[in-house]
């Protein structure tokens, strides 16, 4: 029998039954191809440019995004550029001042101009986000460190209708039994889910992306 093992972190606020484990259940397969990979990189700090998502999520954005894309990212990083790269426009919505800061410094030096990044209070992310238009994007991310007011919960409810007819919205850490209500608020959407270990953080996390009805 497992023995249960809390595991905490940014990503990971549940119980599981061990770090090989989401909140819902045993790691994928793919996860298991990938683990290797994951663990030198950890030890190494390696960390690729890319999206701090489960592997699997990132390959399969990767063979579906494409050049003229509309993205809305709530929560910037090593992401923007990585989806700036494949999209034909990146809107980029970040509270905290030094990572927005460092974020443009990497869009500058890889000569990225094609990402809007709003440094905002992550108190009105949900109002910024009803603002823009709707159906407007085929592809939301939804990956940012909430705040005891404000939950990614909260941001979903105004950016599902953002996404365009067989667009996308992606969850990362769909798994938290906090974000139970996303499945209610998007039932009709398909979904799929990704499992894995994320860089530098070697334990399984589940990446969600719901897909809107359409085209």
């Amino acid at each position: 029998m497992a023995t249960e093992v809390p595991l905490r972190g940014p990503h990971d606020p549940g119980t599981r039954a061990s770090r090989f484990h989401t909140v819902r259940g045993p790691m994928g397969p793919s996860g298991w191809l990938r683990y290797p990979a994951a663990w030198y990189r950890a030890k190494t700090g390696r960390t690729p440019e890319r999206p701090w998502l489960v592997p699997a999520a990132i390959g399969w954005l990767r063979r579906r995004i494409r050049s003229d894309w509309s993205i809305l990212e709530l929560g910037s990083g090593r992401s923007t550029a990585w989806f700036a790269r494949r999209a034909g426009e990146v809107i980029s919505l970040e509270d905290n001042e030094l990572w927005a800061a460092a974020t443009r410094e990497r869009l500058a030096r890889a000569g990225i101009s094609n990402v809007e990044l709003r440094l905002r209070p992550v108190d009105d992310f949900s109002q910024d986000i009803a603002s823009l238009p709707d159906a407007a994007f085929d592809l939301v991310v939804m990956d940012f460190l909430e705040a005891p007011s404000v939950t990614r919960i909260d941001a979903l409810r105004p950016a599902m209708e953002k996404v365009g007819p067989g667009g996308y919205l992606l969850l990362d850490d769909s798994d938290r039994p906090g974000y139970a209500e996303a499945f209610e608020l998007l039932d009709g959407w398909r979904f799929r889910k990704f499992t894995g270990v994320k860089d530098e953080w070697p334990a399984a996390c589940e990446t969600g992306i719901f897909q809107r009805p359409g085209k």
